[in-house]
């Protein structure tokens, strides 16, 4: 989003693979699965991947990635048990302020629109005039309290359904230059669209790949990124979508967020409160990772 241990045993499987051929024209086959880059989510040009096997076992008493195989620890979670966010791991504004004007977003974060219950936290907006925006909003940055380089980030969601919605969960650099920036999950919810996007370079370099997921508004999904020296992975319900090769270095915090878009704004079909519902955010690193970080 530039402007730049539950189990999960009933984390849906309906997720569809579709192409961007437009611009890339590749298609990469990876550990037996055919992933396509996508700028658009049309159904019917989406592969059904529901009856394939996943890359990896559901997570369950062990905890692993629903993602990539391999030697993991985990180094960062919340499985937001309890009625209190954990502060020691969580804010509730970006560390600059509380909106992302630079985006042309039409809400205002709140604590009040954070809360821990039932093993999720929700990220719940409504319209309501603050500080000369629109709508409230809820959101989570880990931003001084956990930075990590390499290693695999996932959450377990379930989005809101609404135009101009906008929910992601990405990460950016502690240390608040911009770009690199890695989206592991966006999504503007007037569709089952979840965008995948990597944001690099000085002149802010780009590349994304599509994930048509009917789902994703009535079920928990798992979305992952595993980000590795000179790659980055993208998974969804352990099925790898797509992998790029690009190189960012600098140690990044953990973003999850409702934002409301301003460019294409709710409309009166937006039946309010909408909330992006969290069961768990997670880190793992490679035990012996070349380079890797964590910071507390």
């Amino acid at each position: 989003m530039w402007t730049g241990s539950a189990p999960l045993s009933d984390t849906a499987r309906d997720v569809m693979k579709v192409s961007r051929t437009a611009v890339l024209g590749v298609v990469l086959a990876l550990l037996g699965l055919i992933s396509l880059f996508a700028t658009t989510c049309t159904p019917t040009e989406a592969a059904i991947l529901s009856t394939l096997t996943p890359t990896t076992a559901r997570i369950g008493t062990a905890d692993v990635p629903d993602g990539p195989k391999g030697h993991w620890q985990l180094v960062f979670y919340d499985h937001f048990t309890g009625t209190t966010l954990d502060a020691a791991n969580w804010s509730t504004c970006y560390h600059w302020g509380c909106t992302d004007a630079g985006n042309n977003e039409l809400e205002w974060y709140e604590a009040t629109q954070v809360r821990v219950q039932h093993g999720t936290v929700s990220l719940t907006v409504v319209p309501k005039q603050t500080n000369g925006k629109e709508y409230v909003s809820g959101m989570l940055s880990s931003y001084g309290k956990f930075s990590f380089r390499y290693g695999y980030a996932q959450i377990v969601a379930k989005l809101p359904v609404g135009q101009g919605l906008w929910s992601a969960f990405w990460v950016e650099p502690e240390n608040g230059t911009w770009p690199p920036e890695i989206d592991i999950l966006e999504n503007w919810a007037q569709s089952h669209c979840v965008s995948l996007y990597v944001h690099y370079g000085s002149s802010n370099s780009w590349d994304s790949a599509n994930m048509y997921v009917p789902t994703a508004s009535s079920a928990f999904h798992t979305y992952g990124v595993d980000w590795e020296p000179g790659t980055i992975s993208w998974y969804v319900d352990g099925f790898l979508v797509t992998r790029l090769t690009v190189s960012i270095t600098q140690p990044e915090y953990l973003i999850a967020n409702l934002a409301v878009n301003g460019k294409l704004p709710p409309n009166s079909a937006v039946r309010f409160p909408q909330s992006l519902v969290i069961r768990s955010i997670k880190v793992w690193q490679h035990p012996a990772q070349p380079g890797g970080e964590v910071t507390y």
